[in-house]
């Protein structure tokens, strides 16, 4: 229980922390590596952007122009992942909270916690402090409860890596409190 405890107190410490009011409709992505050779978003993501609330992003933005690219989509909340420039990553926060309603959401990247996969780590670290983690780096596509805390990894937009498609996900929180997550899969 300590360790618990512990946890909390540090995310509590070093947390940016938002408050949005249900119901609200969020853009997850994140990983976009974007460069100067890769400069652009895909169509996909774009048209989803204008039907939601708030943009959330996991990190590795990796330039200014990606940052300001998302920012000119609309409302931005986004932490700093580990393939930032230097000027993002002295901008963005580690962990964001998020008080949607009842419903604490908590987003990081996922690249500081340690564990035999990203995915494995974050859940290690954060299971049972939130109701929902959002988190990157892996670019896999996760959507699953372990000890009555969800994980969202949106995967990437834009670098699908060892996944058969890119992919971003839409979370809806309603005003009852209930959510839900749903995702978008396409190719590039």
């Amino acid at each position: 229980m300590t360790n618990a405890v512990n946890l909390r107190q540090r995310i509590a410490r070093r947390a940016e922390e938002h408050a949005l009011d249900p119901p609200v409709s969020m853009l997850v992505t994140g990983d976009t590596h974007l460069s100067p050779r890769r400069d652009w978003l895909p169509e996909p993501l774009i048209a989803a952007a204008s039907e939601v609330d708030v943009i959330i992003h996991t990190g590795d933005f990796c330039t200014e122009n990606a940052l300001q690219m998302f920012r000119d989509l609309g409302p931005l909340l986004a932490v700093r992942g580990n393939n930032e420039d230097g000027s993002i990553h002295a901008s963005l926060p580690d962990l964001i909270s998020i008080q949607v309603g009842r419903n604490r959401i908590l987003v990081t990247h996922g690249h500081r916690e340690l564990g035999p996969s990203a995915n494995k780590a974050v859940q290690h670290a954060y299971s049972g402090t939130s109701g929902i983690v959002i988190f990157g780096h892996s670019h896999r596509p996760l959507w699953e409860e372990v000890n009555q805390t969800w994980f969202l990894n949106p995967g990437s937009p834009t670098m699908r890596r060892r996944e058969p498609r890119c992919s971003f996900a839409r979370l809806e929180v309603r005003r009852d409190d209930s959510f839900d997550a749903l995702f978008t899969l396409f190719d590039v």
